[in-house]
């Protein structure tokens, strides 16, 4: 019953991340760009191959004067994301890149998620030049800095703009999932020092120290969209 709630979730989730880049495609259209949207199965069903899994949604973007884009994201909204899903997305993002050797624009992998990775998911997300975006206050606050950050790679911020009105309450209300059974629960961890998510068991004792008591500095650098190539001659049906 757990495992089919977080589904739904996460299906939920996919949803309005969706409904957040369909409206930038309705903003930019109309100023001449082009915007392709596909899901999971467009996916599939535009490179003709059924085992490409792992990427989310694909957006294939060009400026009117040309300036092409390509981003891959990957969408959870679960507790816990470990190594094998980042693996999995990452291959997915080269899988996809093996099929479009035509294109030379920039590239932009996105992983979107309500909570960080664990820790070698996060360095292999690092190493991949991965955009994090991570919040877990709700699923539309979530999609609305999706959309936000799309926006702002494009250089065109202003294109969010409208969103707000479109997505549904910004509140947490309902989003929560059930707690496993068994006395089991999931408590995400959100002061400054400490980044992990810990499974807490009657057998189980966490001790969070925050960085900032102790006076360590925090950064969280985010890694720049990847330029490849100069010349823009992939075609965006």
């Amino acid at each position: 019953m757990y495992k089919k709630e977080m589904s739904a979730k996460g299906f939920a989730f996919e949803g309005l991340v969706g409904v957040a880049l369909g409206h930038l495609k309705e903003v930019l259209e109309p100023e001449g760009w082009v915007v392709d949207i596909h899901g999971e199965q467009g996916i599939r069903d535009y490179f003709k191959e059924q085992s490409l899994n792992g990427v989310d949604h694909m957006l294939l973007v060009q400026s009117p004067d040309g300036e092409q884009w390509l981003f891959m994201l990957q969408e959870k909204w679960k507790l816990i994301t470990n190594q094998r899903e980042v693996s999995q997305f990452l291959d997915c993002c080269a899988r996809i890149m093996a099929r479009m050797p035509g294109y030379t624009g920039q590239v932009q992998r996105m992983w979107i998620s309500r909570t960080v990775p664990t820790l070698n998911g996060e360095k292999s997300l690092e190493e991949g030049q991965v955009l994090v975006v991570q919040s877990c206050t709700s699923q539309s606050v979530l999609a609305y800095m999706t959309a936000i950050l799309v926006a702002e790679v494009l250089g065109r911020r202003v294109a969010a703009e409208g969103l707000l009105a479109k997505l549904d309450s910004w509140l947490p209300v309902h989003e929560e999932p059930a707690p496993p059974a068994e006395g089991t629960t999931f408590v995400p961890v959100s002061n400054f020092g400490e980044k992990r998510v810990h499974a807490i068991t009657k057998r189980t004792m966490v001790k969070v120290v925050k960085a900032v008591e102790a006076g360590v500095p925090v950064s969280a650098p985010v890694a720049p969209a990847v330029r490849e190539g100069v010349e823009f001659a992939y075609k965006i049906s």
